[in-house]
């Protein structure tokens, strides 16, 4: 793999920003011509917790060989504490992720932009539902991972020394303290919309480790979607919120994700 750190200003955010990128390596190439066609791969936009950036799932996973293995392009875009959405009053961070970042990554890498899949952890895990559910025809595969599903629960169910930090992004990202789930939490995107085209919808994996803090908000959206026909695929297996868990994860979903391209 060719791993690569990409800095650039996003006009829609209005400031510098940086992805991790990992490319499969041609290790078959014999002719170097810049008048071939390169190949084209699949694409996997993996996001990150509220605790780390973009850097996370290269220093703190195999995620670099499961990609290769897979033959997947992962792109890990830093997104602050955003909560992957527009602020009330700050950056546009869903516009940057469901417009610009796709554009200038399908600009720049050998990406088959018609091959796109989202995965995330915790708070990117709920970005991953979020931004797939929301426009659903952008994407061949969603994957939530120890995803927080209730705004409203991660506050209580947070460790005590976080409780704080959560009330300040909630703060800065909803412009509330205590966001509720009817308008901003992944039941929200139950829409009769989206209900409607439950067999047309992406590949739909959830994966939550058994002791898990946030066990029983995923069981909770499980049933949610469930109940609402969306044919969600859900494996747990002992693990807690913690990156043992998440590189056993993810070497799941694109080992999935690359049986779907089959």
């Amino acid at each position: 793999m060719a791993l690569m750190t990409l800095n650039y200003y996003s006009n829609i955010l209005g400031r510098d920003t940086d992805v991790c990128v990992a490319v499969p390596d041609e290790k078959t190439l014999t002719r170097f011509s810049l008048a071939a066609h390169p190949r084209r791969y699949p694409v996997l936009y993996l996001l990150h917790g509220v605790g780390d950036n973009a850097s996370g799932w290269t220093r703190l996973t195999n995620v670099e060989r499961y990609a290769s293995a897979a033959h997947f392009i992962v792109v890990m875009p830093t997104a602050e504490q955003s909560f992957y959405r527009n602020a009330v009053d700050g950056p546009r961070w869903y516009d940057y992720f469901q417009e610009e970042l796709p554009y200038r990554m399908a600009s720049w890498l050998p990406i088959d932009p018609t091959h796109q899949y989202i995965a995330g952890i915790s708070m990117g895990g709920y970005g991953a539902w979020l931004l797939g559910l929301s426009e659903p025809d952008k994407y061949r595969g969603i994957a939530g991972i120890s995803s927080v599903c209730s705004l409203e629960h991660l506050k209580v169910e947070a460790p005590a020394d976080m409780r704080g930090m959560f009330s300040r992004i909630y703060r800065n990202v909803f412009g509330t303290t205590d966001p509720q789930d009817a308008q901003y939490g992944l039941t929200a995107l139950m829409t009769d919309r989206l209900c409607a085209r439950a067999d047309r919808l992406p590949l739909l994996l959830q994966y939550e480790g058994q002791q898990d803090f946030m066990y029983d908000d995923n069981q909770a959206f499980k049933r949610l979607m469930l109940a609402h026909h969306l044919p969600v695929h859900y494996a747990e297996w002992p693990g807690a919120h913690d990156w043992r868990f998440w590189d056993s994860a993810i070497q799941r979903v694109l080992k999935v994700f690359h049986e779907r391209e089959q």
